[in-house]
């Protein structure tokens, strides 16, 4: 329905994406503070029933904006369906199976992503309430409480990577989708590296400071503002109508694999420990990030210009 907002080749199609995202932020936000806390403090029943409310709110939010979304995902007449047919029955083009590829090699920086990004519901999360010094002015930081790092982050700084990218594409520089998600898989990468110097301190002093994890997810957040919204937008833009939301499935599906690889990880900070997970992490993400990015051309290629005549 997003994608439906807009034409083809029109430029603020990424920023829709992102406003969008930023809204689903703002609900992970307040939950992070609010949930986090009533949870924490006076039990989980109480925090999920808070949660539950939130979503009954969200729909009744997105019932009474219909009246903005009457021009998107309408019913269609016999005529439409009838011509929606024939499109469907036809076989795909050469340009159509080049781009699915192209889709499908993106969803690999998609798994990598979220499975080194998931960290922060894992193992962050467990190194936050663990290892972490939460004392701040005499007061004990929940350690849900960083969970909404994230979210902040992306409120604040979601229009405004946008922003930079559609700088960049009206400048005639590279920003192409695949390139925007390279970046933010090497961006959230590095943000590993802080993880790893938290690790060295705790093992040095047994405890880390707090900036570690805030460095941490602002880089996390940099990386998903170039890489979440972008790859929701780019299958709106390569997908064959006929196969459009299966093809989003199959992005979240591809989300889920790296939510089970990220599972994984985290296990295995037990035996290896947290300073060689968060340190292989962070070089494995960048190193795959340059790998991808050495074939970039190549496939920006079969997406057939595509992206050409944005504006």
């Amino acid at each position: 329905m997003v994608g439906g907002l807009y034409a083809q080749g029109d430029i603020r199609r990424d920023k829709g994406f992102t406003i969008f995202y930023i809204g689903i932020n703002l609900g992970a936000f307040l939950s992070s503070l609010i949930v986090g806390y009533v949870g924490e403090v006076h039990g989980w029943h109480y925090g999920f029933g808070l949660a539950g409310i939130g979503m009954a709110l969200g729909l009744l939010q997105y019932l009474v904006g219909q009246k903005y979304l009457t021009h998107v995902g309408n019913f269609l007449g016999a005529s439409e369906k009838a011509d929606e047919r024939e499109l469907m029955d036809k076989p795909l083009t050469k340009v159509e199976k080049d781009r699915i590829v192209v889709l499908l090699v993106s969803f690999l920086l998609v798994i990598v992503f979220w499975g080194a990004f998931e960290q922060a519901g894992g193992l962050m999360n467990i190194y936050a309430k663990e290892n972490t010094n939460r004392m701040l002015m005499g007061w004990e930081v929940p350690a849900s409480w960083f969970q909404s790092l994230n979210a902040m982050f992306i409120i604040f700084l979601g229009t405004t990577v946008a922003a930079y990218w559609a700088k960049r594409k009206l400048k005639d520089k590279v920003s192409t989708s695949l390139f925007k998600m390279i970046i933010g898989l090497i961006i959230m990468g590095t943000g590993f590296f802080f993880m790893s110097a938290a690790s060295a301190e705790f093992e040095s002093t047994g405890a880390s400071a707090m900036y570690w994890l805030v460095l941490a997810y602002l880089f996390h957040t940099i990386g998903e503002l170039c890489i979440s919204p972008v790859a929701l937008s780019y299958i709106t833009k390569l997908a064959p109508v006929k196969y459009g939301s299966l093809m989003m499935g199959v992005y979240f599906a591809m989300t889920g694999f790296g939510n089970k690889l990220a599972g994984l990880l985290g296990e295995s900070a037990e035996g290896l420990g947290e300073f060689t997970v968060f340190t292989g992490i962070a070089i494995f993400c960048v190193a795959f990030g340059f790998i991808v990015m050495i074939f970039r051309k190549k496939l920006e290629v079969l997406t057939h210009g595509a992206e050409d005549n944005e504006h």
